[in-house]
């Protein structure tokens, strides 16, 4: 359990009003998240932005959504729909300030974090909690743009948010254990998995494993060690097949601890240590290739429907967490 502080705090059982700021590639979702299986506590859900146009964009992408989750057959549709109807479109700021919680999901730049912390400290009561969808950015720094550090919080979803179970829960210097537990709490309640990172370092956690990866893999490429379709075969027919099933310790328990112990004392001393990208890396943005985005990354994307793909690797993700639920 959480040391419970004196300050006085939201309880998860009081939040009826959720407000979420920033109708891009993330607000939405964890709007669906929250009206989906918050359905029985009947949460009101206003997502804002301060673009109609983005809005716009926003509830057709929704619309899509509640059909593919319809889809899946695990949800009654009358009940979806009633669900949908708990969004509430607004692009009126003041619309979130009766709001319980508030989680911030604008792009990932510090000074507009800043500005919206600081705007949301001012609008609603001091009792309202208030999260950043933020990705790596501190969470203290952010916190301090407001009167109520105790209350500030990282909440960063995996995209997409209705998918993905997992969420870190990121403590900022002053956030009180009582605003921890309410938000763990809350997020368990519908459905996601949150493990909470106890230190505000950058990048929390999930993103410095994956970046861990993604340096050395460009490493070995661009020390010619192997060519990466041979390294997405390494990973996605071993390690990436292992992990759904076997947790990282438990591989490691699995191997033995002497083993594991031999093993990283000859190989720590040769992994990539970079401080920076690979140099080949910003060559290939400098000649265009963003990946998906432009048609072309480290693979050609110029034949293939994007958006199709990422349809049928999602349905493959939703297929995969129902059986590794058979692996708790």
């Amino acid at each position: 359990m959480f040391r419970r502080t004196l300050v006085k705090e939201v309880d998860v059982s009081t939040i009826k009003k959720i407000g979420i700021i920033g109708a891009g590639v993330m607000g939405p979702s964890i709007a669906e998240l929250f009206a989906i299986f918050g359905a029985s506590y009947d949460f009101s859900i206003v997502l804002f932005d301060i673009s109609s146009t983005q809005l716009e964009k926003a509830k057709s992408r929704m619309d899509v959504d509640f059909t593919k989750v319809s889809s899946t057959g695990l949800f009654n549709t009358s009940d979806l729909e009633v669900a949908r109807n708990r969004i509430q479109l607004e692009n009126d700021i003041n619309s979130l300030a009766d709001s319980n919680l508030i989680i911030e999901a604008v792009p990932e730049k510090l000074e507009l974090k800043l500005e919206v912390f600081n705007q949301l400290d001012k609008l609603t009561p001091p009792s309202t909690i208030l999260a950043t969808n933020s990705s790596g950015l501190s969470i203290t720094q952010i916190a301090n743009a407001t009167n109520r550090p105790q209350l500030c919080i990282g909440t960063h979803f995996m995209n997409p948010p209705l998918l993905m179970p997992l969420v870190e829960v990121v403590k900022g210097e002053q956030t009180s254990d009582q605003t921890v537990q309410s938000i763990i709490e809350l997020l368990t309640t519908v459905n996601k998995r949150p493990v909470l990172v106890k230190k505000d370092i950058p990048g929390y956690v999930h993103n410095r494993l994956q970046a861990a990866l993604f340096r050395e893999v460009m490493h070995l490429v661009d020390e010619e060690v192997m060519e990466v379709q041979d390294l997405e075969t390494t990973v996605k027919y071993g390690l990436g097949l292992r992990l759904p099933v076997m947790k990282v310790f438990e591989m490691v328990d699995l191997m033995g601890l002497d083993t594991i112990q031999n093993v990283l004392t000859y190989i720590y001393p040769t992994l990539d240590r970079s401080t920076k990208p690979p140099a080949f890396l910003e060559q290939m943005i400098k000649s265009g290739e963003l990946g998906t985005k432009s048609g072309k990354g480290f693979h050609d994307y110029t034949r293939k429907d994007i958006q199709d793909s990422m349809r049928q690797k999602e349905a493959a993700t939703f297929q995969l967490l129902l059986m590794m639920q058979q692996y708790e």
